[in-house]
């Protein structure tokens, strides 16, 4: 990834990561997908400001009174985040000189995005792995799934619109 394409990289992370939020709104009216309601997002993100990384639940976490603007930037942060790691590996990986190797190489790594919720994010929060410890109601690993497969759909597509995997 180029320093002359950095910006470009930055308004793919954004495009990704809103294209999540709109699709995963949109599953979730259907009531498809339910998840972490953002405002526990928020709490772990201002516990993790504080030192704290575990919580036997997050939801006896006291709230703190910032937990929607952290869940809001932190998300993001995370999306655009993860999106500049994506350009990285598919500058190493050369990707760039066949568009449909890097749209495949975008839906996999937006497919392994999951693992960061699965493995990280939902143990931390008390849910356990994957999120099977969580309250049914949350479908954790249904929603998370859905959510970061519509996160790589939003990755192909925008990366590919913003001319970053043409040749």
């Amino acid at each position: 990834m180029s320093v002359r394409h950095l910006s470009r990289w930055v308004l793919a992370g954004l495009l990704s990561t809103l294209t999540m939020d709109v699709g995963a709104a949109l599953v979730r009216k259907m009531g498809f997908t339910a998840g972490v309601p953002p405002a526990l997002l928020g709490r772990w993100f201002a516990s993790l400001a504080h030192g704290q990384f575990r919580h036997q639940m997050i939801v006896d976490a006291p709230p703190s009174p910032s937990e929607m603007p952290l869940a809001l930037g932190g998300h993001y942060f995370i999306g655009i985040t993860l999106t500049l790691a994506f350009g990285a590996l598919v500058s190493i990986a050369r990707a760039r000189s066949e568009p449909a190797t890097g749209i495949a190489l975008a839906l996999g790594f937006g497919f392994a995005t999951n693992l960061l919720p699965w493995l990280i994010m939902f143990p931390a929060m008390g849910f356990g792995l994957f999120g099977c410890a969580g309250p049914r109601a949350l479908m954790l690993f249904r929603s998370s799934f859905v959510n970061h497969t519509i996160f790589a759909v939003g990755l192909a597509l925008s990366t590919r619109a913003l001319g970053l995997l043409r040749p």
